[in-house]
């Protein structure tokens, strides 16, 4: 059971697939370009945003915007099944949007926090049923069926938008203790300054052996691994932006470009000209 769809202007891709074995390697600690709406539909697990843990239920969505580091921890003992969509904002044409943020929900959160709409709001939103037309739409591929599947998309985010901003709540994810919230929101606020163990183990009034302990039992990895993996995004969307690679580099907080060159392979898989280029 599989549907791949990406649209002809690149504004949107569908990717709908069950493993009846999932391979717990297949899911490891990323970021997207773009935003993505992800929904659960069966299998056990957890998702992790930012260090936020949040427990996965049938038809459950998560919402995840292009700053947010996150992974998948699933059961491999039973079958996974999920829907994901990873769209941009060129999803309609600024004139259809007549000066409205339909991203707004995505972009203006703070790391890791309300990502989660529950199987209750979906059902009870129309998200649920919103889904099911989008799916049907694309399953049929044609010109005028991937306009309509856009429209039904403008539909989910307006739906969206309402729940995050009425008294509805969303799902709070695991709880983290506020001081890691401050440091990860001084973290991704300073990339380009000096961001060593010493320098943050003053400003937060913690040991630096406490300060590695508490970080890693909150998030599942360590500063370093968090600080790089957030400077080679900046550097991502610097280059994406047109600013030369070396420029790049330093403006994302990287010491030299030999270390930045090693850090981007390592966690894209490829070279920063290529992804420059957005081979």
């Amino acid at each position: 059971m599989s549907l791949h769809y990406h649209a002809k202007d690149q504004s949107f891709r569908l990717h709908h697939a069950r493993d009846e074995r999932p391979n717990q390697q297949h899911f490891f600690l990323h970021y997207e370009q773009c935003y993505e709406l992800y929904m659960f539909i069966s299998g056990a697990g957890s998702f992790s945003i930012e260090g936020n843990l949040y427990e996965l239920e049938p038809y459950s969505i998560l919402m995840i915007n292009s700053n947010e580091l996150h992974a998948l921890n699933i059961d491999e003992n039973l079958p996974y099944e999920r829907i994901v969509i990873s769209f941009n904002e060129s999803i309609m044409p600024p004139i259809m949007l007549s000066g409205v943020d339909l991203f707004r929900s995505f972009k203006y959160r703070k790391l890791g926090q309300n990502n989660q709409i529950s199987a209750e709001q979906v059902r009870v939103s129309g998200l649920l049923d919103l889904m099911n037309k989008y799916m049907e739409l694309l399953k049929q591929p044609s010109a005028e069926n991937e306009f309509v599947a856009k429209c039904v998309m403008v539909q989910m985010l307006h739906t969206i938008n309402t729940l995050a901003e009425s008294k509805i709540e969303l799902t709070d994810p695991s709880p983290k203790t506020t001081k890691i919230h401050d440091m990860i929101e001084y973290i991704n606020a300073n990339l380009d300054q000096p961001l060593g163990l010493d320098e943050l183990s003053h400003r937060f009034f913690v040991t630096k052996y406490h300060l590695c302990r508490v970080f890693r039992e909150a998030t599942g990895f360590s500063i370093n691994q968090y600080i790089t993996y957030k400077r080679v995004h900046k550097a991502d969307e610097l280059m994406r932006q047109g600013h030369p690679m070396t420029k790049a580099c330093f403006l994302a907080g990287f010491n030299s470009y030999s270390n930045f060159y090693r850090s981007y392979r390592k966690l894209t898989g490829k070279s920063p000209r290529d992804g420059k280029s957005g081979e």
